[in-house]
């Protein structure tokens, strides 16, 4: 049975490995620090505007996804944004979809009237499926 919860702080060091398994196969050349984003994830939770959480399966976290609420002053309106989003490959289907349709509610039930996720390039038409469309773009140059 797949459980959805809420994570909280205790279950950072659990959801790093899922983390650095999404890096690894969205940038296989990167060098993940799994302590620095538990650090990062730290920070938002000390905020009442993040929320996280993971698909459980016989005790064991297969997925997680993760967001916050956002301001967004060029809208003029509350956006829920989603920052990390990442279930097992052996998983994936119903339980990645039951992880967003989460963060989307908990996002509509504390008044956000958009969600923008934050995703890597090769999971663009996967997210174009469900309608979504790219407003924004990141682009990075080594220093």
């Amino acid at each position: 049975m797949i459980e959805i919860v809420e994570c909280n702080e205790h279950d950072l060091i659990e959801l790093s490995v899922l983390w650095e398994m999404m890096i690894m196969e969205v940038m296989p050349d990167a060098t993940p620090k799994p302590d620095w984003w538990i650090k990062y994830i730290q920070a938002f939770m000390a905020h009442n505007d993040y929320k996280c959480f993971k698909a459980v399966i016989n005790g064991v976290a297969v997925g997680f996804v993760d967001g916050s609420l956002f301001a967004d002053p060029s809208i003029g309106k509350i956006t829920a944004i989603g920052l990390n989003f990442y279930v097992l490959p052996e998983y994936r289907g119903n339980i990645g979809t039951r992880l967003y349709l989460r963060l989307v509610r908990e996002g509509k039930k504390r008044g956000a009237e958009f969600i923008d996720l934050m995703c890597y390039k090769n999971s663009l038409e996967l997210w174009n499926k469900f309608n979504m469309d790219s407003v924004r773009y990141v682009v990075r140059k080594a220093l």
